[in-house]
């Protein structure tokens, strides 16, 4: 294992879902499933804190998640980010409001795919064309005659 923090989270989240499996009271099956339900949510939950405060404490680097490899922003990897976050939080208020999982209308995956194409066409743009991003310095070539 690379991560003591992965190491921790797995061992916890094992150890809590066995507390679960033996003190909830129920029918076996029942508590086979809460406890691989917990299991996942903790896991899940754990991982997240790992990262949050992996970026907390500088060992995760976010100065250039919007940037350009040349400097400067990128409006198309922020459109594609701030669309997976609203339509992430969209899904997750209607799941916590409904108790169950929506069906995923063909638009929301339109815009997710649109988004995404954006950034995959800049991407291509800039790479067939040398493109280093709006601050980068063109690039001149050296002739020594």
């Amino acid at each position: 294992m690379k991560s003591i923090e992965f190491v921790v989270s797995v061992i916890v989240t094992i150890g809590l879902a066995f507390v679960v499996a033996l003190w909830v009271p129920g029918n076996a099956n029942d508590k086979l499933k809460l406890a691989i339900s917990y299991e996942m949510l903790i896991l899940l939950f754990l991982f997240g804190f790992f990262i949050l405060a992996s970026i907390a404490t500088g060992r995760i680097d976010l100065s250039k998640l919007l940037a350009e490899d040349g400097g400067g922003a990128s409006m198309s990897r922020f459109q594609l980010l701030i669309f997976t976050f609203v339509i992430a939080l969209s899904f997750f208020l209607v799941v916590v409001a409904n108790n169950k999982f929506p069906d995923v209308p063909a638009d929301v995956l339109a815009l997710l795919g649109i988004s995404a194409t954006t950034y995959g066409v800049s991407k291509g743009i800039q790479a067939s064309g040398g493109l280093k991003g709006k601050d980068a310095a063109p690039a001149t070539e050296d002739k020594h005659e």
